[in-house]
C-alpha cells in the first residue's frame, strides 16, 4: 500500500467549514407563504408524477397477484 503525504493546509481545507459559504435561512416567512409563490406548473407535475408512481404500483400489485 502506498503512503501518501499530505499537507496540513490540504487537510485544514479539507475539514473545516466556511462560515461564509453556509446558506443560513434566516427567512421567517411562513410555510403557506413560499407554497404560494411555487408556480401552478409545479403542482401540475407533480400530481402527474404521483399518479404515475400509483399506477405503477398498482400495476405490480396486480401483476404480483396474478403470479401467486
Amino acid at each position: 500500500m502506498k503512503k501518501r503525504l499530505i499537507s496540513r493546509k490540504h487537510i485544514e481545507k479539507a475539514y473545516t467549514t466556511d462560515i461564509l459559504s453556509q446558506d443560513i435561512d434566516l427567512n421567517l416567512e411562513s410555510m403557506e407563504e413560499k407554497i404560494d409563490k411555487l408556480p401552478k406548473e409545479m403542482f401540475q407535475i407533480l400530481g402527474e408524477v404521483i399518479s404515475f408512481i400509483e399506477n405503477t404500483n398498482k400495476f405490480e400489485g396486480d401483476k404480483n397477484h396474478e403470479n401467486q
